[in-house]
């Protein structure tokens, strides 16, 4: 099980990573100041619930080794949406760092977020270059809203309780009596 912030731990360390070492995160409607460049900046998250998927359904999750389950109610889903800041000096430095965010969320459809591995979906709601951004600096710039999809955030509710390891049926009756023993199958 993994949080919200479990998950854009990882998402910026995959981008520092593989886009630009120096990406910072910035808070949603935060004024920032670029202090070096290249820059990328990850403005975000804007945290929207999936609202559809949302269920009155109870999670059981089994743990068959310590013969233990943990009952809680499903969680809520939520999208991460961030707007995604690059800003250069020159415009053939931007045509290059706008590349590379393109290219990283074409071929990284997914995103894996340790512990257990679960993998949230990356998706492109607006591309670089799409988003109207108040400029009043020389610098060139580019931006587009980027999306982790469906983060699971847990309550707090949990009940916690044995597995049963053997069921003793009895059957009893006039010309009955016997008592049978079943064990689990896996």
């Amino acid at each position: 099980m993994f949080s919200v912030r479990d998950a854009v731990e990882t998402f910026i360390r995959l981008v520092r990573a593989e886009i630009a070492a120096n990406a910072v995160l910035v808070p949603p409607d935060d004024a920032f100041e670029v202090t070096r460049l290249p820059s990328l900046v990850l403005q975000g998250p804007v945290l929207v619930e999936d609202k559809p998927r949302r269920t009155m359904a109870r999670q059981v999750v089994k743990d068959t080794d310590a013969l233990t389950y943990e009952e809680r109610p499903f969680p809520r889903l939520y999208h991460l949406d961030f707007d995604v800041i690059a800003t250069t000096a020159k415009e053939a430095e931007l045509l290059d760092l706008v590349a590379k965010v393109v290219a990283f969320f074409a071929f990284h459809r997914e995103l894996e977020v340790p512990p257990d591995g679960a993998k949230l979906a990356l998706t492109e709601l607006t591309p670089m270059g799409g988003l109207g951004r108040v400029n009043l600096t020389n610098l060139k710039q580019s931006s587009g809203r980027y999306r982790i999809e469906d983060c699971p955030v847990y309550g707090g509710e949990v009940e916690v309780g044995k597995l049963i390891l053997t069921r003793i049926f009895e059957y009893q009756g006039p010309a009955l009596e016997e008592a049978r023993t079943h064990e689990p199958t896996g």
